[in-house]
């Protein structure tokens, strides 16, 4: 029992960080990863209690209801993660196109080196007034 009871206490502990982000209202995001840690979490103890039964005395019912709990967290990550996939696409779908994307021109800044070289204050379109 002493290497099932760090694997609970860390799956109790992600439990915690799952209902503290849901009370404050968490993006989906964060949600989605916090769900997927747990799971991480119920994976483990679900491993261990299967190898670790026999030797343990710990009775199959208790790795049923694991493996059960764990089909609802994993229900739960499909609907989070898909939420936040959805916000995701939504958001890069609001943000639009750029200036440059609309003017249909490059991003980048023509190089100084590679310019013509533009006349002085003085020019006009049939040349330099003081040159005349």
């Amino acid at each position: 029992m002493k290497g099932f009871l760090p694997l609970r206490q860390d799956a109790e502990k992600r439990g915690k960080l799952i209902q503290a982000a849901s009370e404050k209202h968490a993006p989906p995001d964060q949600a989605c990863k916090l769900i997927k840690s747990f799971g991480e979490a119920e994976i483990k103890m679900i491993k261990y209690v299967e190898v670790h039964s026999a030797e343990c005395g710990i009775p199959p019912s208790i790795a049923d209801q694991l493996k059960s709990g764990h089909k609802n967290t994993e229900t739960m990550e499909q609907k989070v993660c898909a939420v936040a996939q959805q916000a995701a696409e939504q958001q890069k779908k609001a943000s639009g196109p750029s200036l440059s994307d609309v003017l249909g021109s490059a991003a980048t800044v023509p190089d100084a080196a590679s310019s013509k070289k533009h006349g002085t204050t003085f020019d006009t379109l049939s040349g330099n007034a003081l040159e005349r």
